[in-house]
């Protein structure tokens, strides 16, 4: 196995502060809704050194899939209230209830990341506020790293960032074949010229394990 970085999770260029904005005034909000671990992380890291974890008590909390519930449940010390049947964003903001008067939901993500949950959310009349909690770069390797990430005989993806920051890294080139954890990576992969051999059938690190011992077991 070959541990290639596609990303590395550094701060917001707006420097945090419309999420320090949202941390202070969280009694309006009635949801926090989480589509990755990082945005777990990213969310609780900037709540200590702001004070206010213990603030957090009255928020229901939604997450997209099984990693990021495992990640609300080590960070935050409590079991998600939602989790969608389907681990994507669209899928989580369908699995809401309708809002009652008043509810807000506070959804904090990559700076690019894509905007899926709080676009459902908005189309089904809830007050969103969808706020950068870090960002993701393209880490340098060394093209000893490089070469050996081009000559895999399989490639995995856990995200559509993932795929971009590969790509840079190796001048676009990739393995012959490719994993990824679900459509929307897949998406990314197809726009950028690559063919998927497999989508994970559930969206998680062990959908990914089973997809590529699957594949392996097919050779």
């Amino acid at each position: 196995m070959i541990a290639a970085p596609a990303i590395a999770i550094v701060p917001p260029l707006d420097g945090g502060q419309p999420l320090d904005d949202a941390l202070i005034r969280l009694e309006r909000f009635s949801w926090l809704a989480f589509t990755s671990t990082n945005s777990v992380a990213a969310l609780m890291a900037r709540g200590a050194r702001r004070g206010v974890l213990k603030r957090f008590s009255h928020l229901k909390i939604a997450a997209v899939g099984p990693a990021t519930a495992a990640k609300v449940a080590s960070e935050m010390g409590r079991e998600p209230d939602l989790i969608p049947t389907h681990y994507d964003s669209a899928s989580l903001a369908d699995a809401f209830p309708r809002p009652k008067p008043g509810d807000r939901v506070l959804v904090p993500r990559a700076s690019d990341g894509l905007t899926d949950l709080s676009d459902g959310l908005r189309a089904r009349g809830w007050h969103v506020d969808c706020v950068a909690a870090y960002r993701t770069v393209c880490p340098s390797l060394s093209d000893d790293l490089v070469s050996q990430a081009i000559s895999a005989e399989i490639v995995i993806f856990a995200s559509p960032s993932a795929v971009k920051g590969h790509l840079e890294q190796t001048d676009g080139k990739s393995a012959s074949t490719v994993i990824v954890i679900g459509e929307t990576t897949a998406e990314e992969c197809r726009l950028s010229g690559i063919e998927v051999a497999a989508i994970a059938e559930e969206r998680s690190v062990g959908g990914l394990v089973q997809a590529v011992s699957s594949m392996v077991d097919q050779r």
